[in-house]
């Protein structure tokens, strides 16, 4: 084992840790958290052992009784199935001393270990993850339990714990309690400051996952449910992986333990984990003098601990329509007039409460969005794409398996574009904050609720099960989001040339009716109108303005019959208002359907409305007035042709971006499978995962992109819709479990027979894609070179800049700028392509930059085009830095690559810009990234 390999210490072969209940308390002025877990164990079953999810219904008929008792004995029965007895040699050597429980941890000091004393409690609503563990007080119940302490040694990786006298794991205490704090400077976390200059607390997806957050079972095999209470001042908004959004205490959980109704509750001998009475959560929420609230969560899925995230900070919670994901397939499945008798799949995950049961899910899932509160205005289009991204994934992959959705905007520091955990995403600004075009990325992060979350890699190493899934069906979740879309925001009215109208609600949670904005304007820009709807159980009012270009006049109106068809805001929301709505805008008083106008020029504002806006139905949604487009940066409206094309474009940009990689690291990091299917231990018996904290894998893309070629040649085969049908129901027979490479490969031969040839085997496979390094000869034949309108297009702005770029100018005569005279770009992924073809040119004029800078507009153009300009600027040695320094601060998740452009250039004021970036932003730098800059300036 080197130092770049990962080592998983716990021992999980022996006992399994099957439920968390944590308690955090971060304070951002010592950015320590002083926390609290309690763990409940349990002896590992032979399903487990043989790398398998353990469905309990393996087990003999005294399944439920407690593990851990003597007189229990499970055994295999005639059919090989679980049991939990040890092997007569294994028992041996665990009689020579005190068996051990090992716990993956680091950087975190550890204050007591205990024993919780639970007699006369039924363990098995903690043990069985089929009991919903949802109980608001469940901490102060244990902690409220007498505790004895147990003997502990903590090293660098792990905390080994024992019972004095106890040799056998049956008889090692079931629940154990640990006080701990964090350290500055664990790794599992990041003490920063968000883009308001507040302070902020989040969870990076370390290379050490969540060992400094607390001490845990590592391994993805080891998985388990948890629930958590954060108590944070008042001020501070907490985003965390759990089913719901948090239930909030009035101050801190220790302070709950004098509630009445608390009191009552402990004061019996168990503790109820399916009890929800509000009345042990309630707090005087008037209470001005109150400092601090305590957040609760809970999660039923069994998953990994890993998969914890965390981010807490001074921010803002936006709310948006939910979707209803069972609604969606239903209507998908009769759209699409499925001929196959549809196939009932057995879960063979653990027994928890899994979207595939109708009887145990909810399948409204709420959408929210976190941001800090100055970027308002920026997080507008994502909160009008999101919806559209999510229905888009469920028509591709089925229904969808967390419980809801919550998209936090992190800090620029944040080391990644996207980050996704069950029921919660988070997101880089440079994603949010710049062009929407570049949404793709949140749709990424959504399809990792299936590829990534609801089915995991058994083997952290084949990170491609997760990035190679989700990078293939990206493409195909945008391009469906973006048509419905667009077919909402843009519906052109038949009898005119002005284009759509706007509508806006934020509906009550109640029946009793909602508040909202109203707005419609021409796309044209010459008219538009404006207003505010009050809509309630009888009727619905409204004040607006109507600008046409004359001044602006003010309206307001009523409608009364909900189900007239001349009504343009009924209770079904009408796609279009009748012509007959607005005759009695003539009139200055009110009418059953009628208009009063504050000002002059009543026919004005029905002729306006009738001839130039069609309103359109954007049920639930919040569709904003100075919203960016997501799509596209032209007028021209987009179709699956057209996104077919972009999606070559973009297998033609992943293909070079793979090609360079593939030039500029090692052999090692570029297999798909480097295990090849096999336990790493090393000499001293340690299991570990290859270069698992290898920091120069952080920035490379090898898994995203191979097992993104992988997929698509797959898909080549046998056809798209073929291919795409197989994914949705790899994704229903899979769901909850661990998976290998094998599984896909099997299922997608299994699936597909008659693709097996002598030319074409699963040794091949193995072979070709899995375990060479470098680019193989199918990547190259299908996208080194593609054909398409907007290769094409691309090439034609190529050739003409490349011209412009020969045209020298006489000795001592002043550059004249040329009229640029080019078709637009539909997609920003063009102009990316544009810009690498670019980079292939020895030189650059800084006369052709200046033109090119002005001509794109490159300020404003989203991150991936703006890095492509930074290297630009580099390389052909352009005076104006500025763009190059901005970048550097401001999109810091793609910025690490730019660092070693400026050094390798060897030019004096790069050298200097790259340390003085450097300097600037180095404190708020992720470990990794601030590691591999210093390198590069300053030298291993």
């Amino acid at each position: 084992m080197s130092d770049h390999d990962l080592p998983l210490l716990s021992n999980i072969s022996d006992i399994r840790a099957r439920h968390y209940l944590i308690q955090l308390e971060p304070n951002f002025h010592t950015k320590v958290i002083q926390g609290k877990v309690f763990i409940f164990f349990e002896p590992t079953t032979s399903c487990e052992k043989r790398g398998k999810c353990c469905t309990r219904d393996c087990l003999c008929s005294d399944s439920g009784t407690n593990y851990f008792r003597k007189s229990t004995e499970h055994v295999k029965d005639s059919d090989g199935q679980c049991s939990i007895n040890e092997p007569v040699s294994r028992m041996k050597e665990m009689m020579d001393k005190d068996f051990e429980v090992i716990l993956d941890c680091c950087d975190i000091k550890m204050s007591s270990v205990t024993e919780v004393i639970c007699e006369g409690i039924d363990l098995q609503q903690y043990l069985h993850p089929y009991c919903p563990r949802v109980c608001r007080t469940a901490i102060d119940f244990w902690c409220s339990r007498n505790q004895v302490p147990l003997q502990y040694t903590v090293s660098s990786w792990c905390i080994r714990i024992w019972k004095e006298g106890i040799k056998n794991l049956r008889e090692f205490p079931q629940v154990v309690c640990i006080t701990y704090e964090t350290t500055p400077q664990g790794k599992s976390l990041l003490w920063r400051n968000d883009v308001d200059g507040n302070p902020c607390l989040f969870t990076p997806a370390a290379v050490i996952n969540n060992r400094s957050l607390l001490p845990c079972q590592d391994p993805p095999t080891a998985m388990a449910t948890w629930q958590a209470w954060i108590t944070v001042s008042k001020e501070y908004t907490v985003s965390m992986t759990g089913d719901s959004r948090p239930v909030t205490y009035v101050s801190s959980v220790e302070d709950i333990m004098n509630n009445t109704a608390t009191q009552k509750h402990m004061d019996k001998d168990f503790c109820f984990i399916g009890m929800e009475e509000d009345a042990l959560c309630s707090g005087d929420n008037t209470n001005k003098e109150v400092s601090k609230f305590c957040h609760y969560y809970y999660t039923t899925m069994v998953l990994p601990i890993a998969t914890i995230a965390i981010a807490i900070g001074k921010w803002k919670i936006k709310v948006l329509p939910t979707v209803n994901s069972k609604d969606l397939s239903e209507r998908i499945e009769k759209g699409e007039q499925i001929k196959a008798i549809k196939i009932k799949y057995t879960c063979c995950h653990y027994e928890y409460p899994c979207h595939m049961k109708p009887e145990l899910w909810n399948y409204e899932t709420p959408l929210t969005l976190v941001y800090p509160p100055s970027c308002g205005a920026s997080i507008k289009p994502l909160s009008s794409f999101l919806p559209y991204a999510l229905k888009a994934a469920i028509r591709l992959l089925g229904i969808y398996p967390c419980r809801r959705l919550e998209v936090v905007i992190l800090p620029p520091c944040f080391g990644s574009l996207g980050l996704a955990s069950p029921n919660l995403i988070f997101l880089s600004p440079s994603i949010v904050l710049d062009d929407p075009s570049t949404y793709i990325r949140l749709a990424h992060e959504i399809s990792h609720a299936w590829f990534g979350i609801v089915i995991g890699a058994q083997d952290w190493t084949e990170e491609w099960l997760s990035e190679g899934f989700a990078t293939y069906m990206e493409d195909s979740i945008y391009g469906e989001a973006a048509l419905a879309y667009q077919k909402d925001k843009y519906t052109f009215s038949e009898h005119t040339s002005y284009g759509s109208s706007h509508q806006e609600w934020e509906r009550a949670d109640d029946k009793k009716g909602c508040k909202g904005k109203v707005r419609a304007y021409s796309k044209c820009g010459k008219s538009s109108l404006s207003g505010v709807a009050d809509k309630g159980p009888v009727d619905t009012r409204g004040c607006g303005e109507l600008n046409h270009g004359q001044g602006i006049q003010r309206f307001e109106y009523v409608n009364t019959r909900y189900d007239s068809k001349t009504s343009g805001l009924h209770d079904k929301y009408a796609n279009a208002i009748d012509e007959e709505c607005f005759t009695c805008c003539k009139h200055t008083e009110y009418t059953e359907d009628g208009v009063k106008l504050l000002k002059e020029g009543p026919s004005e504002v029905g002729k306006f409305l009738h001839k130039n806006l069609v309103w359109y139905e954007t049920y639930n949604s919040q569709v904003l007035e100075e919203e960016k487009d997501f799509l596209i940066t032209s007028c021209k409206a987009v179709n699956k042709e057209m996104l077919s094309n972009l999606s070559s474009l973009r297998a033609h940009i992943r293909y070079r971006t793979l090609a360079s990689e593939l030039e500029n690291s090692t052999e090692e990091l570029q297999t798909l499978r480097p295990m090849q299917g096999k336990d790493l231990v090393g000499a001293d018996g340690v299991t570990y995962v290859k270069n698992g904290l290898n920091v120069e894998k952080a920035f490379l893309q090898v898994h995203y992109l191979k097992g993104y070629f992988l997929l698509k040649f797959l898909s080549k085969l046998v056809g798209s819709t073929e291919f795409n049908a197989m994914i949705k129901e790899f994704v229903s027979i899979y769901h909850g479990q661990l998976i290998l490479s094998k599984h896909v490969l099997d299922h997608f031969t299994n699936t597909f027979p008659h693709v097996i040839d002598k030319d074409f085997t699963q040794e091949r496979l193995y072979r070709i894609w899995l375990h060479q390094p470098g680019l193989n000869d199918e990547i190259k034949e299908m996208y080194e070179n593609i054909s398409s309108d907007l290769v094409s297009e691309v090439r034609q702005h190529y050739l003409f800049w490349e011209q412009i770029n020969k045209s020298k100018k006489k000795p001592g005569q002043a550059a004249k700028k040329v009229k640029v005279e080019l078709n637009a770009f539909i997609f920003p992924d063009e102009l990316v392509l544009l810009l690498e073809y670019l980079l292939q040119l020895p030189k650059l004029s800084k006369n052709t930059l200046s033109q090119i800078y002005e001509h794109y507009n490159m300020k404003d153009q989203c991150g991936d085009v703006r890095h492509r300009w930074c290297e630009l600027v580099i390389k052909n040695n352009y005076d104006d830095l500025d763009e190059v320094e901005r970048f550097l601060v401001k999109d810091q998740s793609m910025g690490v690559y730019l660092f070693g452009e400026l050094i390798i250039s060897r030019k004096i004021k790069h050298r200097q810009l790259a340390k003085k970036v450097f300097s600037k932003i180095r404190k708020n730098m992720d470990e990794n990234s601030q590691l591999t800059v210093f390198n590069m300036i300053y030298g291993e």
